[in-house]
């Protein structure tokens, strides 16, 4: 086996993984490789990647935003995660992974920031008013100048690249009002992921307005997001329009633990 730097014709060594996992984020894995590939390491077996992880940096920290091992090799993920962590340039790095295998981060000190729900919406008619008039208001006008001050609160971080060019894709849907923006993007031909979508406080009004748009934009697809589990509004709010919860993340740290305010995420 083979482990290190991705290779950069990966994308036609990776269908192993494309069909293990139906939510594996291969558009932002390429994304990720453009911007830093020095932060993309692969898992090879006979030629086949087996295993990737991919982190992209902000002003203060590091995101693990890919982390994905085959169920086989899933002891690997320990030196793709060793080789990411000896070659960033800042020791503050995080990274949200199933519950199930934080383990494996905690055996670099990781230390855990908080719970996360994956939820995820089947398709499936959800009657609600979406009119014209509400159309206007999450249109997205101001997704810019709206998206780069709230996220600046909610992250306390310089994210305003990555905001404006690297998690933006050819398919992606922009809406905002003016206390919050979503953002969504097509993972695959069945699977659209909310993310981010971040409000200023008490601006449940307008999130509801946000939802339904993605819902009226998107909704003859499974759409997924991850949101914080211990702030009941949010959780609530998608369970209102008929999300599930598909399984429990851990929002692990290592070095400066993220400001981050739970309560405006609602996802990441």
């Amino acid at each position: 086996m083979f482990v290190g730097y991705l290779r950069n014709d990966f994308e036609e060594d990776i269908q192993d993984i494309l069909n293990s996992d139906k939510l594996f984020e291969l558009e932002l894995l390429k994304q990720t490789y453009k911007a830093y590939p020095q932060y993309c390491f692969g898992a090879y077996e006979d030629g086949k990647v087996v295993g990737v992880v991919s982190a992209y940096e902000f002003g203060k920290h590091i995101f693990i935003n890919v982390v994905k091992v085959m169920k086989a090799y899933e002891d690997v993920l320990t030196r793709l995660l060793k080789l990411l962590i000896q070659n960033a340039s800042s020791m503050n790095i995080f990274i949200l992974i199933e519950f199930d295998k934080k383990h494996y981060v905690e055996a670099f000190n990781f230390k855990e920031h908080s719970l996360f729900i994956r939820f995820i919406h089947s398709g499936e008619a959800v009657p609600f008013n979406f009119s014209n008039s509400i159309a206007k208001q999450v249109s997205g006008e101001d997704y810019e100048k709206v998206s780069k001050r709230i996220d600046k609160e909610v992250f306390m971080d310089d994210r305003e690249e990555y905001i404006k060019k690297d998690c933006t894709f050819p398919n992606s849907l922009k809406l905002s009002t003016q206390t919050g923006f979503l953002h969504s993007y097509v993972v695959n031909k069945r699977h659209i992921k909310i993310s981010p979508w971040l409000m200023q406080s008490e601006s449940y009004l307008d999130a509801e307005k946000l939802l339904r748009g993605v819902l009226y934009y998107r909704g003859l697809k499974k759409i997924f997001a991850y949101a914080p589990k211990e702030v009941k509004e949010i959780c609530e709010l998608y369970e209102s329009y008929k999300f599930k919860k598909e399984g429990t993340f851990s929002l692990m740290y290592l070095g400066e633990k993220p400001d981050l305010k739970l309560e405006n995420l609602y996802a990441i």
